[in-house]
C-alpha cells in the first residue's frame, strides 16, 4: 500500500457526552482493572506466608484509595485480632513479658486491676488497724509472753543452784551472786571483796553453757514471734488480695495465661503491702502518696492495643510512616540523672495496631530510612514484632536494658510504589519475593470503550465532590474526557490518571467565571499549564526565529532533510525540529555517525545508523562491492541524541546525497526503519508534529508544510484544535508511509524505482573509481657514488 494523506476526519476526537456532571451520580470506580482485581481477589482469600502485596502503578492513579477501598469491603468479615498487653515480669523487670488476651479483655484487665487496687488503698489500713487484726496480735502477744515468763523461770531457778541471781532491766540481762541470806550482793561490795568476786567469777564460768541455753530459747521466742506477725499479716494480706481480686478471677477463669499471671501478681502484692498500708497513713500528702502510686505501678498492665472498639481486622495506613510510628518505642526518662523504663514505657506502633489485620504503607517513604525496609521485612520473616529501643544489636537507640517480650505478628502488608521500584527490588533483594509473592498491577491506559464513557462522568463527579469544585457542563466534560485521550497517546484509548484531572479540574474550576465549568475553562487551564513549563521550547523557537538555530521549511536540498525529535524536560515534553545531513564520496569507512565517534550518540541511535547502513549495504551491494564513505549529522544539536525515530530521516538524506537528489524541506520525517525498508512505530507522534507545525507558523507557513508518520502511529496523531483547524483546511498536511520508498516518493516526487536506480548509479560509479589505478609518483634519478 503506497503513502497515504491523512484526512480531518480520521483526526477529529468526538466526545459523547450531552449532559453535564450535574445529571450524574458521584462513583468511586476503576473501570478495566481486571488484572488487578484478581490480585486482590487472591490477595484477601489467601492467609499462607508471604502472600503480601504490591500495588503497583504510577503516582496518581489511585493506588491508595483502591487498595483502602477494597480492604475496608472486606475486613469486617475477618475475626477480631487479640489485644496486647505488656505485663511486668517479676522475675525479671528488665524483660516485660507479652501478653494477648480476646479483643475487649484488655480494657476489662486494665479496668478490673485499677479496681483492686483501690480497693486495696481503701481496705488494707483498715484491715490492719481492724478488731480480729488486734485480737489476733493479742493472742499471739500473750502465748509469746507465756513462753517467754516460763523460760525466765526455768532460768531463775537454774541460776540459784550456782548461786546466782537473775536481772531482767533495760540493759538486758544481768546475773549477781548470792549468799545465804539469799540476797543480792551491791556491785559495790562485789568489787570490794576479792573472795566473793572470784566464787562469782567461777560461778559464771560454770553457769555460762546453761545460760546461753535459756538465752537461746528467749531468742527463738522472739523469732517465732517476728515469724507469726509475718503469718499474719500475709494471711490478714493474702485474704484481702484474694478478696480484691475475686470477680477478675471469675472474669478470666477460662484463660490459663492470665490465671498464671494472677497468681504471681498477687504474690508480689501480698509482699509489698506495707505500700497500702503507707497510702493511707500518707493521706493528705500528695507528694508521699505520688511516689507511692507510682510504686504501684509494677502491678498494672500496659494494654498496648486496645480492640474492645475493633470490628473485623484493623485497617491501618500509615501515610509518613517513621521509626517509632511503625514498630512503637520504648520511653525513657530521667530520674536524679539517670534513664528509666519499665513495662508502662512501651508505646505501641502503626504494625502493632494493624497486627491481625491490614497495614498500608507508600514504599518510597519506606525506603528513605533503610532500617525501616530491613525491620520490616524481619517482622514480615520471623513473625515476631521487637519495639524499638529494645534491639540494641540492630537499632542505636540510648537504652538502659529494658528488652521487651516482642509480640506475635500476623498483618498482612500492602506496599504502594511504582513499576521501578517493583522491578529494582525484585532483581537486587532476595528477600522481596519471598514476602511479597502477589503484584496488584494497575493499568493506567484503558481502552475508550462503552464502560470507559459510562463510567467517566461519574468518577469526574466524584472529584468534584470531594474536593468542592463548580460542576462541569457537557461541553466542558467532553473537553476533560478529549484531554483525558489525548494524554493516552491512542486515538481509541484513556488515560485514567485521576490526580491528574483533578489537577486540571481544580485549575479551570479557579479559572472559571460561569456557574459551570465550561469548555473553555478546561482550554485556558491545559494552555496555562503548558505556558508555565515550556519556557525552554520557547527559546529554541525564538533561535530558530532569529536565524540562530539554521532549518529550512521550504525549498529543496541535497542531503538535508528535517527529523523530528522529543526533548522531554519530566513534566513536559515538545517537539524540535532538526537539519539532518549527510555528505559522502568514494571511499571503504561505511556511514559515520559523527555523534557516535564524539561519543555523543545513544546505543539506541547508533543501533538505528547500523540498522540503515544494513540496508544501504543489503538494497545495492548485490551486484559489486560498495565503496562508500558517508558522514551523517545531527546540525548544531550539542545535547546526547539517543533512540532510532530518526533512522528513516537518515537513511533519506544520506541516499539523497548519493544520488545527488534534492529533498524537500517543507516536509519532515519522523520513523524508524528495519534492514529491508519498512517504516516502524515511534513515541511522540503528537509532540514531533505539533513540533514542526509550530516551527513552521513562525518562519514562513505556506500551507504546503507537513509531516510523514509510519502508517501504525496515525491512532496516535492526537492534534490540539488549532493544528486541527489548518488540517481541515488542508494548510498542514499529514501523511502515513510503510516503507522507504513511500517517502522517497513524497520528498523527490520521483517514483521510488527511478530514485534507486540513480542511487544505484553513483555507488556503481564509486566503485569503478576505487578500481581505477593510482597515480605513480616519478622515481627520482640516483645520483652517481662517488670513487
Amino acid at each position: 500500500m503506497p503513502w497515504k494523506k491523512i484526512e480531518f476526519k480520521d483526526l477529529k476526537i468526538e466526545a459523547q457526552f450531552s449532559e453535564g456532571t450535574l445529571a450524574f451520580h458521584p462513583e468511586e470506580l476503576f473501570p478495566h482493572q481486571e488484572r488487578l482485581e484478581k490480585a486482590f481477589d487472591l490477595a484477601l482469600r489467601i492467609k499462607d506466608e508471604g502472600y503480601n502485596v504490591y500495588v503497583c502503578g504510577p503516582r496518581g492513579i489511585g493506588r491508595t484509595r483502591y487498595t483502602l477501598k477494597r480492604i475496608e469491603e472486606v475486613a469486617s468479615n475477618f475475626p477480631t485480632p487479640p489485644d496486647l498487653c505488656y505485663i511486668n515480669n517479676f522475675e525479671d523487670p528488665a524483660r516485660p513479658k507479652c501478653l494477648q488476651l480476646p479483643a475487649g479483655y484488655g480494657k476489662k484487665l486494665e479496668e478490673g486491676l485499677e479496681e483492686a487496687l483501690n480497693f486495696l488503698k481503701r481496705e488494707t489500713f483498715k484491715s490492719f488497724e481492724g478488731k480480729d487484726y488486734e485480737e489476733e496480735l493479742s493472742k499471739l502477744t500473750k502465748e509469746i509472753e507465756a513462753e517467754k515468763e516460763k523460760v525466765f523461770a526455768e532460768l531463775t531457778d537454774a541460776a540459784k543452784k550456782y548461786n546466782l541471781m537473775v536481772l531482767f532491766g533495760p540493759q538486758g540481762v544481768k546475773l549477781l551472786p548470792l549468799f545465804k541470806i539469799q540476797a543480792p550482793v551491791s556491785e559495790e561490795e562485789l568489787f570490794k571483796d576479792p573472795r566473793i568476786r572470784e566464787e562469782y567469777q567461777k560461778s559464771l564460768i560454770e553457769f555460762e553453757p546453761t545460760f546461753r541455753e535459756y538465752m537461746r530459747k528467749l531468742r527463738d521466742l522472739d523469732t517465732a514471734f517476728g515469724e507469726a506477725l509475718f503469718k499474719l499479716r500475709d494471711k490478714i494480706a493474702e485474704n484481702l488480695v484474694n478478696k480484691a481480686f475475686e470477680r477478675l478471677e471469675e472474669t478470666f477463669q477460662t484463660l490459663e495465661e492470665v490465671k498464671l499471671y494472677f497468681q504471681s501478681l498477687k504474690k508480689e502484692i501480698i509482699k509489698n503491702i506495707h505500700l497500702f498500708i503507707e497510702w493511707e497513713k500518707a493521706r493528705g500528702n500528695i507528694m508521699v502518696q505520688s511516689g507511692i502510686n507510682k510504686a504501684l505501678n509494677m502491678f498494672r498492665i500496659n494494654l498496648l492495643v486496645d480492640n474492645s472498639q475493633t470490628q473485623g481486622a484493623p485497617v491501618i495506613y500509615e501515610k509518613v510512616p517513621t521509626l517509632k510510628g511503625l514498630f512503637g518505642q520504648i520511653n525513657y526518662r530521667a530520674e536524679m540523672g539517670i534513664l528509666y523504663a519499665d513495662h508502662l514505657s512501651l508505646t505501641a506502633g502503626s504494625l502493632h495496631k494493624a497486627n491481625g489485620g491490614f497495614l498500608v504503607i507508600d514504599l518510597w517513604e519506606i525506603l528513605k530510612n533503610p532500617y525501616m525496609w530491613i525491620i520490616l521485612k524481619r517482622a514480615l520473616l520471623h513473625k515476631k514484632l521487637h519495639l524499638m529501643g529494645g534491639m540494641m544489636e540492630e537499632i542505636p537507640v540510648p537504652h538502659v536494658g529494658l528488652l521487651p517480650e516482642p509480640a506475635p505478628f500476623t498483618t498482612k502488608v500492602f506496599l504502594i510504589g511504582d513499576p521501578y521500584l517493583y522491578y529494582l527490588l525484585s532483581t537486587y533483594d532476595e528477600e522481596f519475593g519471598e514476602l511479597f509473592k502477589i503484584k496488584a498491577e494497575f493499568d493506567p491506559i484503558l481502552p475508550l470503550d462503552e464502560l470507559t464513557v459510562k463510567t467517566f462522568p461519574r468518577i469526574v463527579k466524584k472529584m468534584i465532590q470531594d474536593d468542592g469544585l463548580k460542576e462541569l457542563s457537557a461541553q466542558g466534560l467532553n473537553e476533560l474526557l478529549r484531554y483525558a485521550i489525548t494524554e493516552s497517546g491512542h486515538r481509541k484509548k484513556v488515560k485514567f490518571i485521576l490526580e491528574d484531572l483533578k489537577n486540571v479540574l481544580r485549575e479551570a474550576n479557579y479559572l472559571s467565571k460561569n456557574q459551570e465549568i465550561t469548555s473553555e475553562d478546561i482550554q485556558r487551564a491545559l494552555k496555562e499549564k503548558i505556558n508555565r513549563m515550556n519556557l525552554l521550547e520557547e527559546k529554541i523557537r525564538e533561535y530558530i526565529k532569529e536565524g540562530k538555530i539554521l532549518l529550512s521549511v521550504e525549498g529543496k536540498k541535497i542531503g538535508q532533510i528535517n527529523g523530528l525529535s522529543v526533548i522531554s524536560l519530566g513534566d513536559y515534553a515538545f517537539g524540535r525540529p532538526s537539519r539532518i545531513t549527510a555528505s559522502v564520496y568514494p571511499g571503504s569507512k561505511g556511514v559515520i555517525n559523527i555523534e557516535r565517534e564524539i561519543e555523543m550518540s545513544g546505543p539506541i541511535h547508533t543501533k538505528g545508523v547500523l540498522t540503515l547502513s544494513s540496508y544501504i549495504f543489503h538494497r545495492y551491494g548485490e551486484d559489486f562491492p560498495l565503496q562508500l564513505s558517508c558522514t551523517l549529522t545531527f546540525e548544531q544539536a550539542y545535547e546526547p541524541v539517543e533512540g532510532d525515530s530518526a533512522s528513516c530521516a537518515e537513511l533519506i538524506a544520506i541516499l539523497s546525497a548519493i544520488a545527488q537528489i534534492p529533498l524537500r524541506q517543507d516536509i519532515a520525517v519522523t520513523g524508524s526503519i528495519d534492514q529491508f525498508g519498512n517504516l516502524q512505530p515511534v513515541g511522540g507522534i503528537k509532540e514531533k508534529v505539533e513540533g514542526f507545525y509550530r516551527i513552521c507558523k513562525i518562519l514562513n507557513f505556506t500551507g504546503k508544510q507537513g509531516v510523514i508518520i509510519p502508517v501504525q502511529n496515525v491512532d496516535n496523531l492526537l492534534c490540539d484544535e488549532e493544528l486541527l483547524e489548518d488540517i481541515k483546511g488542508e494548510r498542514f498536511n499529514l501523511y502515513s508511509a510503510e516503507t522507504v520508498d513511500d517517502v522517497i516518493e513524497l520528498l523527490t516526487g520521483l517514483k521510488a524505482e527511478k530514485f534507486h536506480k540513480k542511487v544505484y548509479e553513483r555507488l556503481k560509479k564509486f566503485y569503478e573509481l576505487s578500481k581505477e589505478t593510482p597515480i605513480k609518483k616519478k622515481k627520482r634519478k640516483k645520483s652517481p657514488k662517488k670513487k
